[in-house]
């Protein structure tokens, strides 16, 4: 199946107006030494001042927030730091994904340095499940232990709470998870998205709050701390957990990433980077390399190793547990391989892609895995996705969802039938009776159905600004590099090239699933998992590559030493101007409807309308060309090889208004157009045809 897409210009103006906006283009140009492309890109991406220009291009540390800003944090530091004065036992509860993981070892990193009596329990995720349960929590309180602080986890734990207060264990929840219903009766709360927090910024990771509460401490303690470390932890964290690189975290995941490539101090990280052959990081090199290698021992029952990791300072264990991660993700892939592959034919055979929201329902699917295989049949089929791995009649869920569907509100639409649930408006989870899934399936598309689902399921691809091919330069993607760390909330810059100047397309890998381009400067591009498109289009195009369409990235290859510039492929059409039964399609609308400009963005597909803009210049330019070949009649498609911006639909658009003004009678036989020439004894006004008029209103913005 082939998604639907919508290509949209990104574009946050922040209402800036336009002579405020070329005052601000020139400022950021003077001062950073930008392009007018850089300066108006950055505009674009919502910077409305010099300063934020300076936080976006330039971050520091002292672009942190302050951590006091949360309500509760003075009051957690003084108890933490009692419970040191009075010899209590502390235990950090995490997490098994990255986030929790990283975030425990932060945490505990630094109370041990600073002579906590601290140790650490993270739940084994086939076997407890996520968050705080009475049973560890038991035994963690049988030991002595009268203070849990939690690391990415515990504000739907009210029960859990009300349990340790009972025995006379404080508990001091971190977390960045959404807050539903009442929140728990804990000593205190370190939470952006608590309801009316003052936190200026909502979106941190769990070991991004677990790291505001390190610097907190380290203030009121008035011990210096070198924040290298716990920031190098933070920003692979930050990146893996798909929270947004925006504000705070995006000036996380930018010192981290110069930490580690100009120096790193974690051993640890040290040693993941070495086993992954990495030299030089990105952000997503942390996403998709370093990342799943760390969510790899949470999702098969081994987070504590990835606590020893980056806590650890003996070089052999280190190296040895680096080893033993990077060795548990090969595993994890192969497992994720075969159920993603039983989801599929489960999705295929039952027709599943048909309903809206694709529920898909297996046994014994590894639990450690489904949240991966979600996200995977969520690419193919660009639907929301819910992945049920049932085992002793309980199913374990993991949700993932598309741009503009909130997932998490869709599960509270049956909440009363889950064991229990959580999560964000991207991606969720849940535990559920066998019984009860059939039931929850029908409400969450039901939910979907009254939230008019059907307009997300188109998916959007966004591009920055359009170029064209002499703007492909070294220059401009040495400048694109300003806007790295890029990921989720900044993504990478994307341009849309219109009418590329292709000589030769076909696919490549070896599914043929990969599509390549040959443009005619001599530059290649590449458009992984696109093959679909040369299959399904070659028979369309004929040979003939006039009016391609790219939504793509400049990028660097490297092959056999040689270093060129390359085209990386997102998303590709054909213009519908250029193909000549679709250009029919657009004249037919214009001339047959009073209103037609809906009509014609939906043909369109929403891409530029200045693709129809018809001058007076080059209808007169057809009239004489069909004037030439009265005989021979004039091939459609033909025409724009004699002038690069005459297209099928220009062509079709000039005969109709040309037909309008009485100055031809024409028809079409085998997409050649055949015209008759009638004589005027007075000049004709082309521009003021019904016709042109409202061709004009189509293209306007009114």
């Amino acid at each position: 199946m082939t998604v639907k897409t919508k290509w949209i210009l990104r574009n946050k103006r922040n209402n800036i107006r336009e002579e405020n906006r070329t005052k601000l283009e020139e400022d950021l140009i003077s001062s950073f030494g930008l392009s007018a492309l850089a300066a108006d890109l950055l505009i674009n991406r919502g910077c409305s001042s010099i300063e934020e220009g300076r936080r976006y291009l330039e971050p520091s540390l002292n672009d942190l927030h302050d951590p006091f800003l949360f309500e509760d944090m003075k009051k957690v530091v003084k108890r933490i730091i009692d419970a040191r004065e009075n010899n209590e036992k502390i235990c950090i509860y995490g997490d098994y994904d990255a986030d929790g993981t990283i975030g425990t070892a932060i945490l505990l990193k630094f109370m041990k340095e600073q002579e906590f009596d601290v140790t650490y329990f993270i739940p084994n995720r086939l076997v407890t499940g996520y968050g705080l349960h009475i049973s560890p929590l038991q035994d963690i309180i049988a030991a002595g232990v009268t203070l849990l602080i939690t690391v990415d986890n515990g504000i739907s734990a009210n029960e859990q709470v009300d349990f340790c207060n009972e025995k006379k264990c404080d508990v001091i929840i971190t977390d960045h998870h959404e807050c539903h219903g009442s929140l728990p009766k804990a000593y205190g709360i370190i939470n952006p998205k608590v309801p009316n927090a003052a936190y200026p910024f909502k979106e941190l990771c769990g070991a991004g709050v677990a790291f505001k509460l390190v610097q907190a401490l380290g203030e009121i303690l008035d011990v210096v701390i070198d924040l290298q470390e716990s920031i190098e932890c933070v920003a692979l964290a930050t990146v893996s957990d798909l929270v947004p690189l925006q504000d705070e975290n995006r000036c996380l995941v930018s010192l981290g990433l110069n930490y580690l490539n100009n120096g790193p101090k974690n051993p640890g990280l040290q040693a993941l980077m070495e086993v992954s052959e990495l030299k030089t990081l990105k952000a997503w090199h942390f996403g998709f390399v370093l990342g799943p290698k760390i969510n790899a021992a949470g999702r098969l029952g081994e987070a504590d190793h990835v606590v020893e990791l980056l806590i650890g300072t003996d070089t052999k264990k280190i190296m040895s547990t680096a080893c033993f991660l990077r060795d548990e993700n090969k595993k994890r892939q192969e497992l994720e391989s075969k159920i993603f592959e039983e989801a599929l034919q489960t999705v295929d055979s039952l027709e599943l892609y048909k309903d809206e929201i694709i529920v898909v329902v297996g046994e014994n699917w590894h639990a450690g895995v489904i949240g991966i295989v979600a996200s995977r049949i969520q690419e193919k089929y660009y639907n929301p996705v819910i992945t049920i791995s049932v085992e002793d009649g309980v199913g374990k869920a993991s949700c993932r969802s598309v741009d503009g569907f909130n997932i998490f509100e869709a599960l509270l639409s049956c909440e009363e039938l889950f064991i229990s649930f959580g999560g964000h408006e991207q991606a969720a989870g849940f535990s559920i009776k066998k019984e009860n899934i059939e039931m929850m399936k029908a409400k969450v598309i039901d939910y979907g159905k009254s939230v008019d689902i059907k307009k997300q399921l188109i998916k959007k691809v966004y591009y920055d600004a359009q170029i064209n091919e002499a703007d492909i330069t070294w220059a401009t993607l040495d400048e694109l590099a300003l806007f790295e760390p890029c990921g989720l909330g900044n993504p990478g810059i994307q341009f849309l090239m219109n009418n590329v100047t292709t000589i030769s397309m076909g696919t490549m890998g070896r599914e043929n699933n990969h599509l390549r381009l040959s443009l005619k400067n001599g530059l290649k591009a590449v458009g992984f998992g696109l093959g679909d498109f040369y299959s399904t289009q070659v028979d369309v195009l004929g040979g003939d590559y006039n009016g391609v369409m790219l939504v793509c990235r400049l990028d660097m290859n490297e092959y056999r030493g040689n270093t060129t510039l390359q085209l990386q492929i997102k998303d590709i059409k054909l213009n519908p101007v250029w193909q000549v039964n679709q250009a029919m399609q657009l004249v037919k609308t214009i001339v047959m409807e009073e209103n037609p400009k809906q009509k014609i963005e939906i043909l369109m597909n929403e891409n530029l309308l200045e693709e129809l803009k018809l001058s007076v210049v080059m209808i007169r330019k057809i009239y004489v060309l069909l004037k030439k070949s009265e005989e021979y009649g004039v091939p459609i498609q033909k025409v724009g090889e004699g002038s690069q911006n005459v297209s099928p639909f220009h062509v079709l658009m000039s005969c109709e208004i040309l037909r309008e003004a009485g100055l031809i009678a024409y028809g079409i036989k085998n997409e050649i157009v055949f015209s008759k020439i009638i004589p005027a004894n007075e000049k004709k006004d082309i521009q003021n045809t019904k016709l042109m008029i409202k061709l004009e209103k189509i293209i306007s913005d009114e």
